[in-house]
Parts: C-alpha cells; structure tokens; sequence
C-alpha cells in the first residue's frame, strides 16, 4: 500500500481519572463458561476449527512431546512458575491482546511509520504477528539466557528501523521514547485482555505485580525506567498522550487489521469477534482518537465465549510444558 503524506489529528484531549481495566459481566461471563463446558466435550471437532481462527497470532506450534535435554535446566527464567506473569500468558486471552495493542501502538505516527515501512505487515501481517508472539512468549517462559537474547535480538532488528514519516519527521525504533511506547502498550494490552477474557482474571493487586514483573522486559529492551505499578503504566501513557496522533497510516493499518488479513472466508467471522474483543479492551482515550465504538455487549460476550473455546481445546502453550519441563515443576 502507497501511503501520501498526511496531517495527523494531534491528541489534545482532557486528563481522566485513571484507568483500570475493566473485568467481564454477567452476561460475558456466562458465555465464557458455557462455551468451555461444550468446547469441552466437541474438542476433536473444534480444534481444527478453532485453530484456524487464531492462525498465525501464535509462536510456531510445536510437538508436545520432547526428547531432548532442555535447555538451562532449572533456570526458572526471568519470572519462573510463582510469578503472575506465568500465569497470564498461559491463557489465550493474549489473542485479543495481540490485536489491541498494535491498534494502541498505530496511535504514535513514528511507531506506526516505522511498522508501515520496514515490517510488510501488508503482505506479511500474521507472520510479524506470529513473531511478535513469539517474542512475548519467550521472555516469560524462556530460560535467562534464552529471555536475553529475544531482548537482544529485538534490538537488533530496531536498530536497522530508519526512516521519516509522511509528514518529514524522522523515526528511530531505538529511540527510547518508541521503546518506552511499545513496552508499555504491549503490556497494557495484555493486562486488558486478561482482565476481560480470562479464565481467572487479574486482581487489581495482581495487575500491579504484573507491571512490576515485566518491568524487567523493559529494562532489558532498553527503556529507561519502565512502570512498577497499574498506576505508574497509566501516568506513562498519559505522558505520551501529546505524541499520539491518527495519520493516514494509522487509519489504514486498522482498517486492515479489522478486514482479517490473508485469512480464509471462513475463518473471517472468528476473527470479526477477536478484533471486538480487541476493541473492547482499549482504553477509552484511544477508541475516541481511532473512532472506533465500543462493541456491544452480545458481540463481546461471543469473543470471550470464543476464547474460552480456545482455551479448552488448545490447551496450555507450549513454551509453558516446556519451561515447568526445564524447572521439575509437574504439568498444568
């Protein structure tokens, strides 16, 4: 796609109190519920069905059964089998959670630049996606050494990501301000979709230990001092605010996010649920700038009931059997 130069709409809008993200209703809940009793008991049905629908929002699967040593045994990794942060990325909430954040992350015309010209997400959208998972997946439940050397790799692809944005400024994915953005979107995401589509969500205590704990990613990633609190990624976000703007790119990129990209007619109404979802959980300030509704209650009750699905059926990630393998600790 051919992007012409544009004026973003700058974000001048008023301070709000903080906020935290909301947890499922009645109505979302029960939906939940239901579809993991009856997901349940038609698994070898649904499987292949479900699992066209997150194709490619995933890390690589990988057979169950391993024979080799692991790597770095018992490393518990940065986090290891007590932490919050094991447990939530043990849940397929992150699904919807992937889409949300890079619908925040398009709100920063140097972000989304950067993204637009150097990750060919239009003609490889799932495979960056995919990556992106695999990078979020690794530095929770890969060893020390293997969580370092996703942060490094990272890093590595940022630095050759260059260039100037439609309007004439320049974009550096390295630049701490842009680390300091996706770090915190990405884990904003993650927490908002947990609290909205988890099968036991976050506490408002465990949303706090959850910061804290990632806060290591950000440190390894580069960013200078990385929110420890729900309240601390919140003021970060708001001290961002002057920065966010919805160019043309970002306009086009969520309107391609939400037309379900490289996937299949018949996989498209499944993904039409993951990016309500997805929609669901962004926080207000950034629905208003993507003028994005929020979507209605029935939609985001069938997403969760979705997810729930997903959840029985797929079973737990790899990377975790695998991780609670290297540790000694016994299966999920």
């Amino acid at each position: 796609m051919t992007v012409t130069g544009a004026t973003p709409a700058r974000a001048q809008l008023p301070d709000e109190p903080t906020w935290v993200p909301p947890r499922a209703g009645a109505a979302e809940t029960m939906a939940g519920g239901v579809a993991g009793a009856m997901s349940g008991l038609g698994a070898p049905v649904l499987a292949p069905v479900l699992a066209l629908a997150l194709r490619g929002l995933g890390p690589r699967p990988r057979p169950r059964t391993r024979t080799a040593a692991p790597c770095d045994p018992g490393d518990p990794g940065w986090f290891g089998p007590g932490s919050v942060a094991w447990r939530v990325h043990a849940d397929v909430a992150l699904a919807p959670s992937g889409l949300s954040a890079f619908m925040l992350q398009a709100l920063h015309p140097r972000a989304m630049a950067g993204v637009w010209d150097h990750s060919a997400f239009g003609g490889d959208f799932l495979g960056r996606t995919r990556r992106t998972a695999e990078f979020v997946q690794g530095v929770v439940y890969g060893s020390s050494a293997e969580a370092d050397a996703w942060c490094r790799r990272v890093q590595a692809v940022h630095r050759r990501v260059v260039g100037t944005t439609p309007d004439g400024r320049p974009y550096d994915a390295a630049d701490p301000e842009l680390v300091d953005w996706v770090h915190c979107t990405e884990y904003l995401a993650i927490a908002a979709g947990n609290r909205r589509f988890a099968a036991h969500p976050m506490t408002d205590d465990e949303l706090d230990a959850y910061v804290a704990e990632t806060a290591r990613v950000g440190e390894a990633m580069g960013v200078a001092s990385p929110p420890r609190s729900w309240a601390e990624l919140d003021a970060a976000m708001r001290r961002h605010r002057p920065s966010l703007a919805v160019g043309e790119q970002a306009v086009l990129a969520v309107r391609f996010l939400r037309a379900g990209p490289g996937l299949p007619a018949a996989a498209r109404p499944a993904w039409a649920l993951l990016v309500a979802g997805a929609t669901a959980v962004l926080p207000p300030v950034a629905r208003r700038l993507l003028r994005l509704a929020e979507p209605p209650v029935p939609q985001v009750a069938a997403c969760r009931a979705l997810v729930r699905a997903l959840g029985r059926v797929g079973g737990p990630p790899p990377q975790l059997l695998d991780a609670r393998r290297r540790v000694g600790a016994a299966p999920p």
